[in-house]
């Protein structure tokens, strides 16, 4: 691909595909490990939440929603849940640690936007979403934030653009939210399954 060429436009049908199939994925996933690993990880989790609390489950969504790293953040809120943490408390805190990572990563993309660095970054890994929050703003931060697109690389798209910050959080909290409650829901549903 050539420095000119834009990139491929993100369809909106293959989107919400994936995030369906994402969703049975991970229920599916979470189920059968627990199914066959059940008391190591409940060993696991409650070592986790007696260790780190909700602070855990916020900083294991803040560091991949802040500096696009693989780290899965949803089984950080699985944790949580499977430690003992009540439903409420996992998702304040698995939304807690996502805003403060988005935070973050609109702050990167306003202050490093300029630097090669960022360029490179954006090209290799976050084209597809910088052209869709470059092309919608607000709306495509909104996609981002409820979708299987990479948070992080909406949020230091978002600190390009002319949103400002409080514009923002208005539009990620209530959907982070939203998206951060729906897939825990999902792991409860799991949990319960196994547990019943």
């Amino acid at each position: 691909m050539s420095a000119d060429a834009s990139p491929s436009p993100i369809r909106p049908l293959r989107l919400l595909i994936s995030l369906g199939l994402g969703i049975i994925a991970l229920t599916l996933l979470f189920a059968t490990v627990g199914y066959f690993f059940r008391e190591p990880l409940l060993g696991f989790a409650t070592l986790f939440v007696g260790t780190l609390g909700g602070l855990g489950v916020a900083i294991g969504f803040f560091i991949p929603d802040a500096f696009t790293v693989p780290l899965p953040n949803d089984a950080f809120s699985a944790l949580g849940l499977a430690g003992g943490l009540d439903f409420v408390s996992v998702a304040v805190w698995s939304t807690a640690g996502s805003l403060a990572g988005g935070s973050t990563g609109f702050l990167i993309g306003r202050k490093l936007s300029k630097t090669a660095w960022y360029r490179r970054v954006m090209a290799s890994k976050g084209a597809q979403v910088q052209e869709l929050i470059d092309r919608y703003g607000g709306i495509g931060l909104g996609i981002a934030a409820l979708t299987p697109l990479p948070y992080s690389l909406a949020s230091w798209a978002a600190g390009t653009s002319r949103l400002r910050y409080w514009q923002f959080l208005a539009i990620s909290a209530p959907l982070r939210a939203i998206r951060v409650t729906s897939v825990l829901w999902l792991f409860s549903l799991g949990m319960w399954a196994i547990s019943g």
